[in-house]
């Protein structure tokens, strides 16, 4: 029996996911459904073990059950670690494997043919073998600090890609001894090359890179044949009542000592439209998502250093603001005098130019809650654009 582990449990920080990227949708469908698409297209595997997060799995058992694959699919609970995962998912396999296989999830485009040919290979009597690339750039090593200290001949070194094999047998004694000393690898080849094994190296390609930063969103798309607009727009509301003891903060700005807002934070609605609108164009959850008003640490918080975690939020999305359009609907007071200063502040969280800035104010006419001067409104339209590196 061949049998594929396939990894599936860590985050996506460096992707700017706002929680598993394998679950972000590209192209219209999850990540991690291009990957299991391209492994069933398999005529040799058994079984798949997915690893996950317990709390993500009925996430992704739609997803697989959207595929109709013909391969059958199972679960294993992620670890703390990579290895600890793999660990997870070796123990789920059927006693009868004799091949084994991982796989990273965030590798897409990593077809049946390579598969195939990496369980061909395996079962020819090599011990265990992975897919590498050359390494087309030449490789520096730094004494931790930045000084050269070697420049390594390129023409023996290899980038590691996935899957990687190995007898079932034989890979549970290296994960046995991994496990027992420790050992920190990075990749799972690196577990028999620690117990001695011989590792091959097959001929890999380009296309079977990782998914690791936003970039790589559209290379992706790119290979699938799609292309994502360069643009994105997204709107943002919020609306706060009045606390005649709070101070009262719009942009940043310190307006008034008293006649404030009534929030879990500093209650800016200004910044917390706009904010909602940076995250809504980013394709991000909203504000309450990243901070709730159940969590104590943003108590009382400056709005102003929330919008500088949203900044880092859409630039780690791969995207720059073009420009924001924002109003503000207030019986009182006046805000003429403020907006420059307003968007000076949003400038300098944003890194943008204040020319990108518009902040207008009106008043409800009277009319509604704001009318009756019961708490102070805002919206906000924003227009981002994809960065070119």
């Amino acid at each position: 029996m061949n049998s594929m582990i396939i990894a599936a449990a860590g985050r996506g920080e460096r992707f700017g996911a706002s929680g598993n990227k394998l679950l972000e949708t590209i192209g219209g469908r999850p990540l991690i459904w291009h990957t299991l698409y391209h492994v069933m297209q398999s005529l040799f595997l058994d079984e798949i073990i997915l690893v996950t997060d317990p709390a993500e799995r009925p996430a992704f058992e739609a997803v697989c059950r959207d595929l109709h694959g013909k391969i059958p699919v199972r679960f294993a609970g992620g670890g703390a670690t990579r290895t600890e995962s793999v660990a997870h998912g070796l123990a789920a396999l059927s006693p009868e494997s004799e091949i084994v296989l991982i796989h990273d999830g965030a590798r897409p485009l990593v077809d049946g043919e390579a598969i195939d040919r990496l369980i061909r290979d395996l079962r020819s009597g090599t011990p265990a073998a992975l897919y590498c690339v050359p390494c087309v750039d030449t490789i520096k090593v730094t004494d931790g600090d930045g000084l050269v200290v070697q420049t390594p001949d390129r023409s023996k070194l290899l980038r590691a890609q996935t899957p990687q094999g190995a007898h079932t047998g034989l890979f549970r004694a290296c994960m046995e001894r991994a496990l027992a000393e420790h050992l920190a690898v990075t990749d799972d080849a690196s577990l028999c090359e620690a117990c001695g094994v011989p590792v091959k190296c097959l001929e890999g390609k380009e296309a079977y890179f990782k998914v690791t930063v936003p970039e790589d969103r559209v290379r992706l798309l790119r290979a699938l044949g799609q292309e994502e607009p360069p643009f994105r727009i997204g709107q943002g509301y919020d609306i706060h009542r009045f606390a005649e003891d709070r101070p009262l903060i719009l942009g940043g700005v310190r307006i008034a000592e008293r006649g404030g807002l009534l929030g879990h934070s500093d209650a800016d609605v200004l910044i917390h439209a706009v904010m909602d609108a940076l995250l809504g164009a980013a394709g991000c959850p909203d504000i309450g998502h990243y901070f709730p008003d159940t969590d104590d640490r943003y108590l009382g918080v400056s709005s102003m250093t929330l919008l500088r975690n949203v900044a880092d939020i859409v630039t780690k999305r791969g995207y720059q603001v073009g420009n924001i359009d924002s109003t503000v609907i207030a019986e009182a007071p006046k805000l003429a005098p403020h907006t420059a200063a307003m968007r000076g502040n949003l400038a300098d969280a944003l890194h943008i130019s204040p020319e990108q800035i518009n902040i207008k104010a009106t008043t409800n006419e009277t009319l509604g809650a704001v009318g009756r001067r019961e708490g102070i409104a805002a919206m906000a339209s924003v227009l981002l654009y994809r960065r070119r590196s």
